[in-house]
């Protein structure tokens, strides 16, 4: 009995309320609640949010009323049938209010489709603008494109393709001629059911130009404004106002101004309502829960990113009401929606920065992602089917699609190209179910994936190939794939090369891999397209190919060094390798390396210019004996990367001392004063002598003795050494030491001259 009292009083209150004044236009939040169902769902309760609903305000459902109970001015309860949803489509949902006034709300798009992990996105048709928008124009049920178009000559028009439907336009209807186009805002500005214009100059000019019906467009009014931003009925009078953003040349200030709406197609003159700095569209809906519709404006200048609030006074006229002065991410256009489930208005800005609605009209910054922001207005829907709002928005030639997770916080930006404008609008313009995206192109929502949608392989020189890059592609549809042909084609399709590991079918949410590896057959820039043929539309799914080839070469002389045998701990005198540019281009040099017990140092630049060396000094300091292998290795840019001297050297524990000997003059048949040679252990293990020969050109010429057999660390022995000629002349001849110390046999010249 309760709720009925209360409804009763609620209607009651409410028909007063109509009786004193004219309805307002009714305005609806997203998100729907549920905001999507998969085809062939039962009935169910369709939860309408938002603003300025009256007693009797409805529903409907592609233009449909469908019984609708009131429960406040901000929520409606709508029924929606199971034969509304029995197929795949997107639904229009708008609030109809009663007369006096009233009017129809806003669209808010309603999937009818199955759920899909990610969102793929596929540019159809070029529609050469510098700003669109999508709007049912000619009241058909499907959605057209309202297009700026501007001239060589600096002029301007506006163009409407009629949509037909499955994601193609007859020819644009050219509707005006214009100055310039810049901004492009749809409203029913004359209550006739038929959407009207807003346009932009950007020469300082808000033209309003009236449907006459088949979106055919005539200029109706002309006011000093810089841009179009929003409309709503802000005063509750039924008529939609505009809120613009203005200039004053005087104080070089930038501020939003209210025009309000006559509902015949006009508006007042432009009134200040808030100052702001680069602005761009704002974000509309009740903030703190008083009934009127409230706006937020973001910007970014040299002193930070800022979110202001302002609150309606319901009459058109509005009040500061709360400021964010350090957002994490610039922004310059904001959005308004539940995105994280609770029941409140937040607000998302184009930086990418995340705004928690606390009711009372404040917001807490909660997160976001870095975007960049450019000009770009935000776009919010339920693009991949989930029930969850995601958020589309666009900067330096991409559209960027964030997956909404339902609590306010959004998956990694998915990444399109744009060829142009990057202001962006939102329908279903083939009614599948699955929402597109307009700008300079139009994007259909396809079931294939192929991410990144470029490959970027920098410089590679001519005749090599390139590390790998890798492609993915999914199947973000609810049907099998079938992949006809994977290939390469476009500019330049044999400097590029593609393997993969996709099936023939590839099945709902599964992704395959594809590698490609660039190898330029000349020198420049080169081009190419990776495409794959595959069923549904969306038809080849593509990634452009880049690269540049370049002719680097160098070389690396000699090709080998081998070092003498070196007692350890000491340094061997340095030899030099040379590292000359022979190509056109300049060299890169990343680093020059050798390893111990092998050193380098060396004069080259970072970076070698063609025709010019530089020089590599290598020593070799032996830690222990044996023989010792390394390489010098050059990493640079060019072919063969990297150089590479290969180095030997052996290391000893036995030192000779004296290395040599010269006994002079010595007379044939006599034997000169023995002269002794150490030997001695500088490892730290026991050096095991084998023998101790003398060979050479002469060996009979010297005699030697000797009491080493096995030498302790740091031990030594002596070798005595005669000169005994058998003939005149010089006469040589080789002291050889056989032991385990490395670099065996140790080696001391002996000479003399027989007399």
């Amino acid at each position: 009995m309760k709720s009925l009292w209360l409804s009763w009083l609620f209607t009651v209150l409410f028909c007063a309320a109509a009786m004193a004044q004219n309805n307002p236009a009714p305005f609806v939040n997203q998100p729907l609640v549920p905001a999507t169902v998969a085809p062939g769902h039962q009935a169910f309760t369709l939860t309408v949010n938002g603003t300025g609903f009256v007693p009797h305000s409805t529903v409907h459902w592609n233009g449909s009323a469908r019984t609708t109970r009131v429960v406040s001015s901000s929520q409606l309860k709508a029924t929606i049938s199971a034969s509304d949803v029995a197929t795949k489509e997107t639904a229009s949902v708008t609030v109809v209010n009663p007369t006096p006034v009233g009017g129809v709300s806003n669209v808010v798009f309603f999937p009818v489709r199955d759920p899909a992990p990610s969102v793929a996105l596929f540019p159809t048709v070029m529609l050469n603008a510098q700003v669109a928008l999508a709007g049912d124009f000619n009241n058909d049920g499907k959605q057209d494109v309202a297009v700026g178009v501007t001239n060589g000559d600096g002029s301007g028009d506006i163009d409407v393709y009629l949509g037909k439907g499955d994601g193609t336009f007859s020819r644009p209807v050219v509707t005006a001629s214009v100055t310039g186009v810049t901004e492009l805002l749809a409203g029913d500005f004359n209550n006739d059911g038929a959407l009207d214009l807003a346009v932009g100059d950007g020469q300082g000019n808000v033209a309003i130009f009236t449907n006459l019906g088949g979106g055919h467009m005539l200029q109706t009014q002309v006011f000093d404004a810089e841009q179009a931003l929003a409309a709503a009925d802000f005063n509750g009078d039924g008529n939609l106002d505009l809120l613009v953003g203005s200039y004053d040349p005087k104080s070089r200030q930038q501020f939003v101004s209210i025009c309000l709406g006559n509902g015949d197609g006009t508006f007042s003159a432009p009134q200040a309502v808030s100052g702001s700095g680069n602005y761009g569209p704002p974000a509309v809906g009740d903030f703190n829960g008083d009934g009127t519709l409230d706006f937020a404006i973001a910007w970014f200048d040299q002193y930070g990113a800022f979110l202001y609030v302002m609150l309606g006074n319901g009459d058109g006229t509005f009040r500061y009401g709360s400021g964010n002065d350090s957002l994490p991410y610039p922004g310059t256009a904001a959005a308004a929606a539940d995105l994280n489930g609770d029941g409140i208005l937040d607000i998302v800005t184009n930086g990418l920065t995340m705004l928690r609605g606390n009711g009372d009209g404040t917001f807490t910054v909660d997160g976001g992602v870095s975007l960049p922001s450019g000009n770009a207005n935000v776009s919010v829907g339920d693009f991949n089917g989930d029930g969850k709002l995601d958020v589309a928005t666009a900067g330096n030639n991409n559209l960027y699609l964030l997956l909404g997770n339902g609590d306010g916080t959004f998956q990694s930006p998915l990444q399109f190209g744009l060829s142009g404008s990057s202001v962006l609008s939102v329908g279903d313009f083939n009614n599948d179910g699955r929402l597109d995206i307009v700008g300079s192109d139009l994007f259909l929502s396809v079931s294939a994936s192929l991410t990144p949608n470029s490959l970027d392989f920098g410089q590679e020189n001519v005749g090599q190939k390139s590390p790998p890059q890798i492609a993915t592609l999914t199947n973000v549809g609810t049907l099998d794939l079938l992949i006809k042909k994977i290939g390469i084609n476009g500019g330049d399709p044999n400097d590029f090369t593609q393997t993969n590991n996709c099936p023939t079918n590839l099945t709902a949410n599964q992704s395959c891999q594809i590698q490609v590896v660039f190898a330029p057959t000349q020198s420049g820039s080169r081009s190419a397209t990776l495409f794959v043929n595959h069923s549904g539309q969306g038809n080849p799914t593509i990634v452009a190919l880049s690269g540049t080839g370049v002719d680097l070469t160098v070389t690396l002389t000699p090709s080998d060094m081998k070092f003498a045998v070196q007692l350890i701990g000491t340094t061997s005198q340095p030899q030099t390798a040379t590292l000359t540019n022979n190509g056109s281009q300049a060299v890169s040099i990343t680093s020059i390396s050798t390893a111990s017990p092998f050193n380098q140092n060396n004069n080259c630049p970072s970076t070698l210019q063609p025709n010019n060396s530089c020089q590599i000094q290598v020593t070799f300091t032996p830690t222990v004996g044996g023989k010792a292998l390394g390489t010098v290795d050059v990493y640079d840019n060019a072919q063969g990367s990297p150089q590479t001297v290969s180095l030997s050297g052996i290391g000893t524990v036995v030192k000779l001392t004296p290395s040599s000997v010269n006994f002079g003059n010595q007379k044939v048949g006599t034997k000169s004063p023995p002269f002794p040679i150490k030997l001695i252990n500088e490892g730290s293990a026991s050096l095991s002598i084998s023998r101790v020969t003398i060979s050479g050109a002469d060996p009979g010429d010297f005699l030697e003795t000797n009491n080493c057999k096995s030498l302790p660390p740091g031990g030594n022995c002596n070798i005595t050494v005669r000169f005994g000629p058998t003939a005149k002349g010089k006469r040589s001849a080789t002291l050889d030491v056989y032991d385990d110390g490395g670099g065996s046999p140790q080696k001391a010249s002996l000479t003399g001259i027989g007399t």
